[in-house]
């Protein structure tokens, strides 16, 4: 639990950026969709250099803090600071508000967001060595993520209803960096100060470039690689449109929080249910479970149409469902693909290794809102209104294709993941075999 306490903070850092930017940024601010669209994806080309970089000295960061803790100190206070910015512009601004405040906070951002995660997750998959427990440690981990997409939506929606002040996305936005602000450095102290670090392996010792070629030539990792990547791709897609979509084609704009509780709440409530299916058949069996309810739900929503708010509601819900098991698998199938290649190597790369994953995932985060947004405005939508019914199902529909194909895609490249606990027993037993007779050999 003490461990999971940074994801709540980083995801209240984090989700408002595809979730509420594109429609306040553009509709309140004055942004057209393609400005806000392309920001977001070069505030992500920094981390081209910055993810790597950041594994590659988080694995070999001496003193006594540990190699992963002044790294996620330095990205706590980057990081709040540039979502009070970014969520709470007028504060500290003069209007209007344009694209060079929005770009330079933006990549601030995710620099702060790559010094807390890559160190982190690194962390994460040293902690155990065991199948199961790393699915647990996962999922408390995701839980507390899933806590924090709640409040994103729920603290808006109660402050809306006892104030009156919180149920529009611009006041929501504003609320929520101001509990970034303060939770950030709270909840990541605590963890820092708690946990120890483990040194499960020497740090690394060989050419970052050899732990690249052999990192892309391992085939298990490519695989869950791609299919997280694509499976992240549908879901920042859909986010990056969700507000747009469930203001004009759902005509929802007041309610979209409350709506949305149904995705994150199916999502807090599932969890433990997929950690348990995982531990009884195995983890690629109950993340292509979920993979498929994702490519049978998606299609539902374009059954919507103004109004249908309980329609939407239950949608949601079912997504949140598929959902549940998403991240948490992910990450511990990850953890299990970093110990195998721990032990060929005899060192411990996992930040190189979470370098590349925090790095795939930022960059389709960043071509989801760069492709979506500008294709919008293409096809004629306007955020401010005034849009004809064949722009709005323009809407609807690129809300839901592109997501569905990335997310069948998806399923087909796990499919093929060769990794099980049996698997996985088998190959450290080999290694540890091969490193009792480099022993006696040294003798």
């Amino acid at each position: 639990m003490l461990f999971a306490l940074p994801e709540y903070a980083v995801y209240l850092g984090s989700i408002p950026v595809g979730l509420y930017l594109p429609l306040v940024y553009s509709k309140d601010f004055g942004l057209s969709l393609t400005e806000v669209g392309l920001i977001l994806m070069l505030a992500r080309i920094s981390d081209v250099v910055t993810d790597p970089l950041i594994g590659y000295l988080s694995d070999r960061t001496p003193g006594k803090f540990g190699r992963r803790k002044p790294w996620m100190a330095g990205g706590a206070f980057l990081m709040m600071i540039s979502a009070f910015q970014l969520f709470n512009p007028t504060v500290l601004n003069e209007m209007p508000i344009g694209t060079m405040h929005l770009l330079v906070w933006a990549v601030l951002l995710w620099l702060g967001w790559t010094m807390i995660n890559i160190p982190y997750y690194a962390w994460g998959a040293e902690l155990s060595d065991d199948y199961n427990e790393r699915t647990q440690i996962t999922g408390w981990r995701q839980a507390f993520g899933f806590l924090g997409n709640v409040s994103v939506l729920t603290v808006p929606v109660v402050a809306g209803e006892i104030t009156g002040y919180g149920s529009l996305p611009k006041e929501g936005l504003t609320i929520i960096g101001s509990m970034a602000l303060v939770a950030l450095p709270v909840l990541i102290t605590i963890t820092l100060w708690k946990i120890p670090e483990r040194e499960a392996y020497p740090r690394p010792k060989a050419p970052v470039l050899k732990h690249a070629k052999d990192m892309f030539s391992n085939g298990s990792f490519m695989l869950l690689f791609f299919g997280f990547m694509l499976m992240s791709l549908g879901t920042g897609w859909g986010s990056a449109i969700f507000m747009l979509f469930a203001t004009y084609v759902v005509e929802a704009e007041g309610q979209t929080q409350a709506i949305l509780l149904g995705y994150f709440g199916a999502n807090v409530i599932s969890l433990p249910f997929w950690v348990m299916v995982a531990e009884r058949i195995g983890k690629k069996p109950t993340w292509i479970i979920g993979g498929v309810l994702f490519v049978i739900v998606t299609p539902s929503f374009l059954l919507l149409g103004p109004g249908d708010l309980s329609g939407f509601f239950i949608c949601l819900a079912l997504y949140g469902v598929a959902g549940g098991n998403f991240g948490a698998l992910s990450m511990s199938m990850k953890a299990d693909v970093i110990e195998i290649a721990s032990r060929k190597t005899s060192e411990n790369i996992a930040g190189s290794y979470i370098a590349i994953w925090s790095l795939g995932s930022k960059m389709v985060g960043a071509l989801a809102l760069g492709i979506s947004l500008p294709l919008l405005e293409i096809m004629g939508f306007d955020p401010k209104g005034g849009n004809s019914p064949e722009e709005i199902q323009a809407l609807a529909w690129l809300y839901v294709i592109p997501p569905w194909i990335f997310y069948a895609t998806a399923v087909c490249f796990i499919w093929r993941y060769p990794i099980s606990a049996a698997r996985l027993e088998k190959i450290r037993a080999a290694f540890i075999h091969r490193d009792k007779r480099r022993e006696q050999a040294a003798l």
